[in-house]
């Protein structure tokens, strides 16, 4: 059975990118930002998460104005991400655990979320810059599952929606018949 080991909210403002990019954490400005993930840190190489199921919206990168799911899951054998303006530079790509996004979808859908599951998916700032805070090495010692939330198109799900989603993505995980070890990222503006 998966074991939950915790979870971590951060921004992903894309001025936290840039700071990385330029090496700007120990400017005054950005240090005590910066800072404040080193309790993090040393809480990561205790827990040591296999997995990381990663709450966030998606800004254009695969769905538009035109096309925007409400929810949507990975289920890619691989994540990488792309330039979206901001000039920060492309991560490594990130491994996703199929296996298991696959059960939290047929789980998800079994409690009549409808949701749009990503075969193939890129991630931008949203999901790549809480994982570099987290591992600022960006050598990703976890597999990821991608959970995208409609935040920018009209009709957006109530807070209601998104707790019930959050819950049945919890329980889906308890159900995971797995050992792996599982942490839930965050994020948002």
């Amino acid at each position: 059975m998966a074991q939950t080991v915790g979870a971590v909210a951060t921004s992903h403002v894309p001025a936290i990118g840039r700071a990385i990019a330029k090496n700007l954490q120990q400017d005054p400005y950005w240090k005590p930002f910066f800072d404040g993930f080193g309790p993090v840190h040393q809480w990561l190489q205790k827990a040591r998460p296999d997995v990381v199921v990663v709450f966030y919206n998606d800004h254009g990168l695969n769905f538009f104005l035109d096309k925007m799911p409400t929810f949507s899951v990975g289920a890619a054998a691989t994540y990488r991400n792309a330039d979206e303006g901001w000039g920060i530079p492309e991560v490594p790509a990130f491994s996703g655990h199929q296996k298991l996004s696959w059960h939290i979808i047929e789980q998800l859908v079994d409690r009549d979320f409808d949701l749009t599951t990503c075969q193939e998916m890129l991630v931008d700032h949203a999901f790549t810059l809480p994982m570099a805070l987290l591992w600022p090495d960006q050598q990703w010692p976890v597999t990821v599952v991608p959970v995208c939330i409609n935040t920018v198109q009209f009709p957006l799900p109530s807070a209601r929606r998104c707790w019930a989603l959050g819950e049945a993505v919890g329980a889906a995980v308890r159900r995971w018949a797995g050992n792996e070890r599982v942490m839930f990222l965050g994020t948002g503006g």
